[in-house]
């Protein structure tokens, strides 16, 4: 067994991802029910994220048996937390390979916060072993498949509150809220204007997919929505963010946003809808659940021994943070 590395450890670019790795990690997810590398640190395995930073400032650690790949591992800074996640191949589990991995990735960065996406218990133990903590559980929801706008509710806007599409002039509003309502998260909150401007420009965006709440002419809530077309699902529809001013007090709005964003990915195809949030957030679990959506995976953060383990309070948000 040898373990290859590249990044960061190595003092080089990342070695990206080639189709047969990829093929490796598909294969990986498909036995384990879900994927062991979220969508942003795939972005830089593959080399998909171009940004300096991410090539550079990140490691991944590729585990041989001979010529063949048996585990991987990858670190990178999110926000202002490196996060680490990794994996062996099925039939090499219970060799003491994953704790060599493990111990190699710690060994590099000892303030990681590593996550287990499906809450395994080989995932708890080995955390316990190094004295990981258990910190956040995100679930991620899915609607049954087959979702038609007769099966969702019509959108009931609270008095004084418009619903609409976002328009140019949204954009320091949207900022205001997110920060807002997203001040405890390390990767959502603390965002820039160039941040919000970076979203409005690129040339995929499209206002009806980002749902404004407003009061008085003023932001006090947005939905931003995502549609991928997937081969087995067909169009996949994602609840990705909504956040709602804490500051305000407008009951309903959440629920406006979330059903109102629901019904316009239904319209433009999707048949499943899927989101991310918090497992402490009850309001927002009740809120879904009536909705139609079930928890289809836990995904699982182990904190680093110098962090303070407290959970979230996330009682007003929701949001993607897989991707």
């Amino acid at each position: 067994m040898r373990i290859q590395a590249s990044g960061a450890i190595a003092s080089t670019p990342i070695d990206t991802l080639t189709e047969d790795e990829l093929k490796f990690l598909d294969d990986v997810a498909v036995t384990d029910g879900a994927p062991e590398i979220s969508g942003g640190l795939m972005a830089i395995a593959t080399g998909e994220d171009t940004a300096h930073e991410a090539q550079t400032a990140s490691s991944i650690w590729r585990l041989f048996d001979g010529e063949a790949l048996i585990g991987f591992g990858i670190r990178a800074l999110q926000g202002d937390r490196h996060a680490a996640e990794f994996l062996i191949a099925p039939d090499h589990r219970g060799q003491g390979l994953g704790e060599r991995l493990l111990t190699t990735i710690l060994d590099e960065e000892p303030e990681a916060w590593c996550w287990s996406h499906g809450d395994h218990p080989a995932a708890k133990h080995l955390a316990q072993k190094h004295g990981l903590g258990r910190d956040r559980v995100l679930y991620q929801m899915r609607t049954d498949s087959g979702l038609s706008l007769d099966a969702l509710p019509e959108t009931q806007t609270p008095d004084g509150v418009e619903i609409r599409s976002f328009a140019p002039g949204d954009e320091d509003g949207w900022l205001s809220v997110n920060n807002a309502a997203f001040d405890w998260h390390p990767e959502q909150g603390g965002q820039t204007r160039a941040d919000i401007d970076a979203v409005v420009t690129a040339a995929d965006f499209d206002p009806e997919t980002f749902v404004i709440a407003a009061r008085d002419g003023e932001v006090i809530g947005f939905h931003q929505t995502k549609i991928t077309d997937t081969d087995d699902e067909g169009r996949l529809g994602e609840v990705y963010v909504v956040g709602v001013d804490p500051r305000i007090h407008a009951k309903g709005v959440g629920k406006a946003l979330t059903v109102e964003g629901m019904r316009r990915m239904v319209a433009a195809g999707a048949e499943t809808i899927e989101l991310y949030v918090e497992s402490d957030n009850a309001p927002a679990l009740g809120l879904y659940e009536r909705l139609g959506f079930h928890v289809a995976v836990a995904h699982v953060a182990y904190a680093p021994t110098s962090a303070e383990v407290t959970g979230t309070d996330s009682a007003s948000t929701t949001t993607n943070e897989k991707e």
